[in-house]
C-alpha cells in the first residue's frame, strides 16, 4: 500500500509565519495572499454538522428544510450551524489577513 506524501507546512519557510499564532496551526499549508486558497483553508477548519451544513447550502444550493431533513436537524439548528459557519469562516480569514506576512514588492 502506498502512503500519501504529507507536505507538513512547518518545514516550508514561507508558513512559518504561523507558529505565532496557534489558532492557525491546523491543516495543510496554503499561500497567506492568494484569498481562495484562504477561504478554502477557513472551511476546511470547520467541524461536523456545521461544516456539512455549510457545504450543503453553498455548494448543493439547498434550503435549510431541505439540509434539515437530510441532516435529520431541526430548521432551527440548521440556521445555528449556518451562524457558526459564517461567524468561524470570517474569524478565520480576518485573523490571516491581519497576521499574513508583508509581500515584498520591489
Amino acid at each position: 500500500m502506498m502512503r500519501r506524501a504529507w507536505k507538513y507546512w512547518q518545514l516550508d519557510p514561507i508558513q512559518w509565519w504561523r507558529w505565532r499564532h496557534p489558532r492557525l496551526w491546523a491543516g495543510g499549508g496554503f499561500d497567506p495572499h492568494n484569498s481562495q486558497e484562504v477561504i478554502h483553508y477557513a472551511v476546511m477548519r470547520l467541524r461536523g454538522d456545521t461544516r456539512d451544513v455549510f457545504m450543503l447550502k453553498r455548494f448543493r444550493a439547498l434550503d435549510y428544510a431541505q439540509i434539515g431533513r437530510h441532516l435529520t436537524l431541526t430548521v432551527q439548528e440548521v440556521e445555528s450551524h449556518m451562524a457558526i459557519a459564517i461567524c468561524q469562516i470570517d474569524t478565520i480569514v480576518c485573523l490571516i489577513e491581519r497576521t499574513r506576512p508583508r509581500l515584498d514588492v520591489g
